[in-house]
Order: C-alpha cells, then structure tokens, then sequence
C-alpha cells in the first residue's frame, strides 16, 4: 500500500494552461516560441524549477476554441513553489506580455494519467 502511494506522489503532472493572444500578433508569437531566445529560457525554466517545457500547442481552424495552450510537466508539488523564486519564469513574462490577451480569461489546470490519479468512487447511500 505504502507503496501505491508512494507512486502516486512521485508520478508525473501536467499543468496546463489556457490563454488567448491577440490575434494581430499570432505569426509573431509563433516565431518567438520557435526561437532560439524561446528555448534557451525555457531552457533555464527546467533547471531553475523541474518543470519541462512539453510545447504551445496552437488551434485547427474550426476545430474547438481559439485559445492556445502550454504544456508543461511537473515532477512534484514542491517544483510548482519553485517558481516563485526563478528568474526564468520572469523572462518569459517578459518576453511574451505583448502577445496576450488580457482582456480574456486565462485557465490552468493540473492533469495526471489515468493510471497515476487516484478515483473515488461515490459514497455508499444509507438505506
């Protein structure tokens, strides 16, 4: 049991996160994620933090909404605090505030596997 539990802490996590960017500046944002700039802080973001940059992923034309997702891989909990401290996390911002929509939500959420989350079942109705 003890471990089960073990490697449900240890498994892998995906945060996930939604946003939109103008759409004026959608080429030009491509490009940058493409960059050599985009990958050496991203780069730096996985040494400072644990978290590897998996990739944005953009819209199909037609196909779901039109917001663009990052995906990144966390290895634990305590990698997510790490952020707060990492200079390379600030570079980003920095880097990629002038694309962003802000006048629109942005969502995260954090994924892991069906074989590495744990399910509840519902509780048992009392007669």
């Amino acid at each position: 049991m003890f471990r089960n539990a073990l490697n449900l802490w240890c498994s892998k996590m995906f945060w996930i996160t939604r946003y939109y960017v103008i759409a004026e500046k959608m080429v030009e944002y491509q490009k940058w994620l493409l960059s050599d700039e985009a990958k050496d802080i991203y780069k730096r973001l996985e040494k400072e933090t644990g978290w590897k940059y998996l990739e944005t992923y953009f819209p199909l034309l037609g196909f779901g909404g039109d917001y663009v997702e990052d995906w990144i891989e966390v290895s634990s909990w305590a990698a997510l605090d790490k952020a707060r401290g990492a200079k390379a996390m600030g570079e980003i911002m920095d880097a990629t505030w002038e694309f962003m929509d802000n006048s629109r939500p942005m969502t995260s959420a954090m994924y892991r596997t069906a074989r590495d989350v744990k399910v509840f079942p519902p509780p048992k109705t009392k007669k």
